[in-house]
């Protein structure tokens, strides 16, 4: 049970970052050498708003999926202790990015006005 959780885990994890290397499409590409400084600049602040907005709904439901079965793997009839550890310890890092980047987001902004 504690190697069907930690792939899990890693699995989810692998996804993410998946979807953060399509997100930056065109600098991932053979044809992002094509790109003008200015597209490339346009581009660059698209994935920056995009990757904030994603973070900011990704995390806290990867954080309580985490926590879900963290629960769930330490009182179930099989119960893995230390896979419920893994999960939680990945529940605790969602969290802890998750408060980290929604604080610096706001020192950001009151900075901006």
């Amino acid at each position: 049970m504690t190697l069907k959780a930690v792939l899990a885990a890693l699995i989810v994890v692998a996804g993410l970052g998946v979807v953060i290397w399509v997100a930056n499409w065109p600098f991932n590409m053979s044809w992002a050498k094509d790109l003008t400084a200015e597209q490339r600049q346009i581009n660059a602040a698209h994935n920056r708003r995009h990757h904030r907005a994603a973070t900011r709904v990704v995390l806290p439901i990867l954080a309580i999926v985490f926590g879900v079965t963290s629960a769930s793997l330490l009182s179930g009839p099989k119960s893995d202790p230390l896979a419920a550890v893994i999960m939680g310890a990945s529940s605790i890092l969602c969290a802890g990015t998750f408060a980290v980047l929604v604080k610096r987001g706001r020192t950001r902004s009151a900075t901006r006005r």
